[in-house]
């Protein structure tokens, strides 16, 4: 039981790492871009990156066990954020718009693994689909967001 907690709690610190990960590039990118609505809306998805984090480690306390990321994670991690970082750094709509669409579709392949691998564990398997119709309906406004925009251009 122990090691069946073990494996649960290794991929749900994968994805607060992830969760963490978003919450830092959408905050940025929304002190960075010019357009207030656009700027709002990262904020506000930072927050719920943070909020979907800590939902995920009150479920790993709850279950007594915890696990380290890995450090192969962390690099890659790091490279996301290098990445996004870079993009975020001229505040140019369309680049940010991009980098955050492609963040979200990350986010969505790693949650639907987890998904996958927890699918015995209905509470955990219950937080992760919830946080992922989440994750899919940020990535579904940001890109009408940006459908709309490129139309009025």
């Amino acid at each position: 039981m122990q090691n069946f907690n073990q494996n649960i709690s290794y991929t749900i610190y994968n994805l607060i790492a992830v969760l963490e990960d978003a919450k830092k590039g959408y905050l940025h990118a929304s002190e960075k871009i010019k357009d207030s609505v656009l700027s709002l809306l990262m904020e506000r998805y930072g927050y719920q990156r943070g909020r979907y984090s800590s939902e995920l480690r009150k479920l790993i306390n709850s279950m007594g066990t915890t696990a380290p990321v890995d450090k192969l994670t962390l690099s890659l991690l790091q490279r996301t954020w290098m990445d996004l970082k870079n993009t975020f750094k001229s505040g140019k709509k369309e680049q940010i718009i991009q980098g955050c669409i492609k963040a979200e579709e990350t986010a969505l392949e790693n949650y639907g693994r987890a998904i996958d691998e927890l699918e015995d564990n209905y509470e955990v398997r219950a937080v992760l689909l919830q946080q992922f119709n989440g994750i899919r309906t940020v990535l579904n406004t940001i890109k009408e967001y940006n459908r709309q925009h490129t139309q009025l251009a």
